[in-house]
């Protein structure tokens, strides 16, 4: 006989699955609330009871069929990741202040600003946060089903900004216009490749085919894209990211050993590009009036900013760019060590929070998805604030969710409700599921 067979059964099972609001999850609480009405009816034939009285004794004890789907509601409901949005706010927080800061700091020294930096700052995290709530109220799951067309996308949408459709900004090529916005395709294809790569490594074989295929599509192909722009920031972020995504996903030493040997294959081969920068990082006094420049200037501005720094919007004009690549020390030059600790432990705390997100999720692909993003967090905040205090060469690297940039904070944003909407649905879905 079936498990499902007895007409009282079904009748009880379809009254309490019907109610279950987490429809992905209502084949699996079927299977299983059949299991223990099984149980429990072949006790009581084993008393000599006949099957219609000893179905019905089961179905009694099991509880009202309403009592057992609110239950099943309760355990199987969307999560709200209080600590991760909490601590986001309070980044965002830091964000308007420290830019409002770096916008009055520029008007102080006489610099001619076109735009509000403050006022279009607070336009896109507005933006942003409506982007990633809606996000996270879509399945992630869909993402999987799309993970050779994200792929797909992403390779297009690289060509095209490399082709005479692009555009340039400041003189750096690598964007596209969609619609109003300049999205920088470097910075966006990170994460678009990473999404696609943790759908391709939830349905991976173990043979040495798919890891040379698999090699080819998310070390070769990216690492020659970033290489031939030339983007070292971005191939390093995006080599780094990947590896602790592989790590995450649990793939043995045959998948990440072909992805580290090539990448550091190609990334000594980029040795040229960046060669007078990383010898200012060394030799920083001898080269103190020409590639040295900028990390004299770093050691002296976080030198003389004490606890308290130099007052709010202390005018810094001998940093770069510190309303995006150097807003970390000016945070240190005008507000000072204690305020940089505080941010330091905010963004500690965040980087927590998304770790312990990809730890609670049972599902391996929402997990891999999470780890892989958070991957890109960890090691942009990481270089960033290493770089700011001349402890890393200094680059074209932001400060994710803190500096200046639109297109930066809405890729950002975006990123995170994904995670939110893993996190969300971690409850609600099943965990049997095919590859």
């Amino acid at each position: 006989m079936r498990k499902d067979a007895h007409p009282l059964f079904q009748q009880y099972l379809h009254a309490v699955c019907s109610q279950v609001k987490a429809k992905e999850l209502r084949q699996d609480i079927r299977a299983e609330l059949t299991d223990h009405l099984e149980e429990r009816m072949e006790v009581k034939l084993a008393e000599g009871s006949d099957e219609e009285a000893a179905a019905a004794w089961a179905i009694q004890q099991m509880g009202e069929a309403d009592s057992v789907a609110q239950g099943l509601n309760h355990v199987h409901k969307p999560r709200t990741p209080w600590a991760m949005l909490g601590s986001l706010a309070l980044l965002l927080a830091i964000a308007l202040l420290v830019i409002y800061a770096v916008e009055q700091s520029y008007h102080a020294r006489g610099s001619q600003l076109y735009i509000s930096f403050f006022e279009k700052q607070t336009f896109f995290i507005a933006a942003g946060l409506l982007l990633l709530f809606a996000l996270s109220r879509l399945p992630y799951r869909s993402l999987l089903r799309w993970s050779k067309w994200l792929y797909a996308g992403t390779i297009l949408m690289v060509a095209v900004s490399a082709s005479e459709y692009g555009v340039q900004v400041n003189g750096v090529s690598g964007y596209v216009n969609i619609g109003s916005f300049v999205v920088n395709t470097s910075v966006t294809s990170q994460y678009l490749f990473i999404i696609a790569a943790a759908g391709f490594l939830y349905r991976r074989k173990e043979n040495w085919g798919a890891i040379l295929w698999h090699t080819g599509l998310f070390t070769i192909i990216p690492m020659a894209i970033y290489s031939l722009a030339p983007s070292l920031p971005t191939l390093v972020i995006y080599a780094a990211a990947y590896t602790l995504l592989l790590i995450a996903a649990k793939c043995s030493w045959r998948w990440v050993l072909p992805h580290v040997f090539l990448n550091g294959l190609l990334m000594y081969g980029l040795t040229w590009y960046g060669r007078e920068r990383f010898a200012g990082f060394l030799h920083r006094e001898d080269l103190a009036d020409g590639a040295g420049y900028v990390y004299v200037q770093i050691d002296e501005a976080i030198r003389s900013a004490g606890w308290w720094g130099h007052g709010f919007a202390a005018v810094a004009d001998k940093l770069p760019f510190i309303h995006s690549d150097s807003i970390f020390t000016y945070m240190i030059y005008s507000l000072g060590w204690g305020f940089a600790a505080f941010v330091s432990v905010c963004i500690l705390l965040f980087l927590i929070q998304l770790a312990q997100a990809g730890q609670s999720v049972r599902d391996s692909y929402g997990s891999m998805l999470i780890y892989g993003l958070s991957a890109l967090f960890f090691v942009q905040f990481a270089w960033s604030i290493g770089m700011s205090l001349g402890l890393l060469p200094y680059s074209s690297v932001t400060l994710p969710l803190i500096s200046y940039g639109g297109g930066n904070l809405l890729v950002q944003l975006t990123a995170l409700g994904i995670i939110y909407s893993v996190y969300r649905g971690k409850d609600m879905v099943r965990i049997a599921w095919e590859r």
